[in-house]
């Protein structure tokens, strides 16, 4: 009796540690194109950064961040991001009617690496309002695009200039 009173009391303590140690080192999806399980929808917010360091790390390095890219990056945020996550150059609009409130990036800027970035807007974040835009964009448009959320809050004046030129 003792020794199966001491097994059921591990089995409690391990299966909840394993569940924990999986989402606290990243071994979870978050890509917003697969129904999350009801565990990883109660603890989704730990779980969502060291999952994407992890997802990210493998992949190569960015190709290098010239202006052009920048730009073509903010041209793309300016199209398809900037009603979500704010307009470049203007006053900060907070949104409280979303769940995890989202970001407004020109403000705030990110904590989040360019190979993070690109994972992100590539696969998005389940459970958010952050879709997964991989099949829209090429990779190069994808790359231009975390070139330039990387650095969205510290652009040179003349950069913002030639993103918002009509």
């Amino acid at each position: 009796m003792k020794n199966f009173i001491l097994g059921f009391a591990s089995a409690l303590l391990l299966i909840p540690a394993i569940a924990v140690a999986c989402f606290a080192f990243g071994y979870t999806e978050v890509r917003s194109d697969q129904k999350p399980s009801a565990l990883e929808t109660r603890i989704m917010r730990s779980a969502v950064r060291n999952s994407v360091r992890r997802s990210a790390s493998n992949l190569p390095a960015p190709p290098p961040a010239t202006n052009e890219a920048i730009i073509a990056g903010g041209k793309l945020y300016v199209l398809g991001c900037m009603g979500c996550h704010g307009e470049p150059g203007k006053p900060f609009r907070e949104d409280h009617t979303a769940f995890p409130p989202v970001p407004q990036l020109p403000h705030v800027g990110t904590q989040y690496s360019e190979p993070e970035l690109y994972w992100i807007v590539k696969h998005g974040i389940r459970m958010t309002a952050m879709s997964a835009y991989g099949p829209f964009y090429s990779e190069q448009q994808l790359w231009s695009l975390a070139a330039f959320l990387h650095r969205i809050d510290k652009l040179p004046p003349d950069t913002l200039a030639a993103i918002l030129k009509k």
